[in-house]
């Protein structure tokens, strides 16, 4: 099984950390507000807290997430089917006593959610009982249903707002309360009277995808999460200086080569200050019982020539207060660039692209760029920019300005691999991508992901229950009038939280515009096609998002299981 979730590990220009802290001790009473199953292994428990974070968000003024719980299983591959199911299958649930909004684009630079309210955190008093925990889920609230958020003036659980734009847009969540899955690269041990700090984060800025259906400006989350042991990292810290921090828009990657592989993850991104130049990479992992770690420092943005800085040293134990490495501050080179769109739908459209490129004297590959796929359309929501000129490389001196020399090994030119979540193989490399300064280059979407060898090809049928149209209270829903059938529609697939693939009027198909027109029902159902299955881990979500009638339409179903077929049916309610 591919854990792809945790093993790149990556953030953009602005990611939210969760933070865990278990002090763990015998007897311990398990918190009220906890619905624990049998997942532990012994009768010790541990208390545990969680907090937020988030880097600087250049794009947004707002970006709302309402948390609703939290969950831990001793088995990755354990499906989450239902708040009622958690208990009998193993799953240690937290829910807070009233669901709390964060507006991530808020916390920076190291600020907690913690730090503006009261040195309360997210979570507290959390029991864990002793055991390994290899799978861990986060929930959120359902952008669909009413507002149940902290954060008065609100309309959606979720929402996006933009810099100097008023309007407030939905964030979907396909499948909420699915949660959010986290695999671990090693188990979250939890020992009596030991402790462990653990942190998860979104990828806020590259995860929230802008999308238009029916027009409508929406933003959804297609989110990965990553995964840190809060008792080994470190921290990198540095300033950038250009010309146009505002536009330029530069990101800062620390990288590291994915064992067994030729190429390399990229462990923390942050972005730079746009005022200071200013950035912190922070946590670093350090693994194992190792002091220290070594990483390549990728800087990028926006007609700028790329810079790598090779061989950082980290410290484990530093902060961004205490010890951090220094990298002095660093010129960025003005540049020009080229953008990629796909020529093509590609399918699966939960998937992302990479873009990599190499240096002399090192084949191993260097993400330079990411983009996760509009789901609706199966297509970038805006074309991938690019740059043409060569990269600059700098091999790190602590203590001393950092020397840059140009490297032409791959100037302008860009390998990219297409992936997905779980149960997906990456796509074939596709090479060669390259394209003069202002124009816009097609590239193929052949290489998409395929079903990894360990699981068939598999169906879901999906039928449409349309009796209590118009009772859905979210906003923009009809809240409880008579409303007509939506024109158009879209299906899409989640495990765990993540977007596998969609079917509907935007990547071409006609057979949920039909069904929705007809109004639903077993004669009029929707077959989703080519999804992994006859493994352990496929058990999904279904979301279905209706428009076109003056209203939104949306209706979830969870458990949808095929661990031990090729072909499922279900039922979702649309309201």
């Amino acid at each position: 099984m591919k854990a792809y979730l945790l093993q790149r590990w990556f953030a953009w220009r602005s990611f939210a950390l969760i933070f865990f802290s278990a002090a763990v001790m015998g007897g311990c009473s398990q918190s009220p507000s906890a619905g624990v199953g049998t997942g532990g292994t012994g009768s010790f428990s541990g208390i545990a807290a969680l907090d937020v974070t988030d880097a600087p968000a250049l794009n947004y003024a707002h970006v709302y997430v309402t948390v609703t719980g939290v969950a831990f299983h001793n088995s990755s591959t354990a499906a989450f089917s239902g708040y009622s199911a958690a208990k009998a299958s193993g799953w240690q649930v937290v829910t807070l006593s009233a669901p709390k909004t964060i507006d991530l684009a808020q916390l920076a630079n190291g600020t907690m959610y913690a730090d503006r309210n009261g040195n309360a955190p997210l979570f507290s008093g959390m029991a864990l009982p002793v055991g390994s925990y290899r799978q861990i889920r986060l929930f959120l609230a359902s952008t669909e249903d009413a507002y149940i958020g902290s954060v008065p003036g609100n309309i959606y659980n979720n929402e996006v707002q933009q810099n100097g734009d008023p309007a407030h847009y939905p964030l979907r969540i396909p499948s909420s309360d699915e949660g959010i899955k986290v695999l671990p690269e090693s188990p979250v041990v939890v020992t009596g009277g030991g402790s462990v700090n653990l942190a998860l984060d979104f990828n806020l800025n590259d995860d929230v995808v802008k999308v238009s259906p029916g027009g409508a400006t929406e933003f959804m989350l297609k989110p990965r999460l990553g995964y840190f042991d809060m008792g080994s990292v470190g921290s990198i810290q540095g300033t950038v200086n250009s010309p146009n921090l505002q536009a330029s828009m530069i990101e800062v990657k620390a990288e590291q080569v994915k064992s067994g592989t030729n190429y390399r993850i990229v462990r923390r991104t942050t972005s730079v200050d746009s005022s200071s130049g200013q950035f912190t990479l922070y946590p670093l992992p350090v693994f194992g019982n190792a002091t220290t770690a070594t990483y390549d420092i990728v800087l990028r943005g926006r007609n700028v020539q790329t810079s790598i800085i090779t061989g950082v040293k980290v410290h484990k134990g530093t902060t961004p207060t205490s010890g951090a490495t220094g990298l002095g501050t660093i010129a960025m080179q003005a540049g020009a660039e080229f953008t990629a769109q796909l020529g093509s739908v590609m399918r699966p459209t939960g998937a992302w692209l990479t873009f990599y490129q190499t240096i002399a004297g090192d084949p191993t590959l260097y993400e330079v760029r990411y983009r996760h796929l509009d789901p609706y359309t199966g297509i970038f929501g805006l074309p991938v920019e690019l740059s043409t000129g060569p990269i600059r490389v700098a091999h790190f001196t602590p203590g001393a300005s950092q020397v840059f020399t140009p490297d032409y090994t791959s100037a302008g030119t860009y390998s990219a691999v297409a992936d997905v979540s779980e149960l997906y193989a990456r796509g074939a490399v596709l090479n060669g991508i390259s394209g003069t300064a202002g124009n816009t280059v097609q590239i193929s979407a052949a290489n998409a992901p395929q079903i990894e060898s360990s699981a068939s090809s598999g169906q879901i049928r999906c039928v449409f229950d349309m009796a209590l149209l118009g009772t859905g209270t979210g906003p923009g829903m009809g809240m409880g009038n008579k409303i007509g059938n939506p024109a158009k529609g879209q299906v899409f697939v989640t495990l765990g939280g993540m977007i596998i693939d969609s079917l509907g009027d935007l990547t071409g198909d006609a057979t949920v515009n039909a069904a929705m027109q007809a109004g639903g029902g077993a004669n009029n159902s929707v077959v989703v096609t080519n999804i992994p299955s006859n493994v352990a881990e496929a058990v999904y979500g279904i979301y279905v998002h209706g428009w076109g009638n003056g209203y939104t339409v949306a209706g979830r179903e969870l458990g949808v299981d095929l661990r031990k077929g090729v072909s499922s049916s279900t039922t979702i309610i649309l309201k």
